[in-house]
């Protein structure tokens, strides 16, 4: 089945579903301070987590299930982060390109050369070394 933050992402657009994604607007807001010129933020590293895999950790991300992603704008999430990103005193050029945005482009932009996949790693340890050693080698 579709379960986790893709399986919900995938929904939107379908029959006309929309609602404000709290996944995708996180990624959208990220996606926009990282590219803000001076921005404080210069990398977002979300950990790519597949479904459970048996005897504990991860099985690997399902990439594939990507393609189900709807093409269109999720209007609802892209107008709480263009509100959002007004408040931070973002042009109002970049918002009305967020705006634009569909699920499936904010998704692969933010996985983009970057993500750490959890199932690549043999346990936590070893996920969040992954993790810390990519973050440091970014700033």
């Amino acid at each position: 089945g579709d379960e986790g933050s893709l399986g919900e992402l995938s929904r939107i657009g379908v029959d006309g579903f929309d609602r404000v994604d709290n996944v995708l607007l996180e990624l959208i807001l990220c996606n926009a301070l990282r590219e803000e010129p001076g921005a404080a933020c210069q990398a977002v590293l979300p950990v790519i987590v597949g479904p459970a895999a048996p005897g504990g950790g991860f099985g690997p991300f399902p990439f594939h299930k990507l393609a189900r992603l709807s093409e269109a704008p999720s209007r609802a999430t892209n107008a709480r982060a263009a509100a959002i990103l007004r408040q931070l005193g973002l042009g109002e050029d970049q918002v009305q390109t967020i705006l634009r945005l569909s699920v499936k482009q904010v998704v692969d932009d933010m996985l983009t050369n970057q993500g750490v996949e959890a199932s690549a790693s043999e346990d936590m340890e070893g996920m969040v070394t992954e993790c810390g050693t990519r973050v440091l080698k970014t700033v």
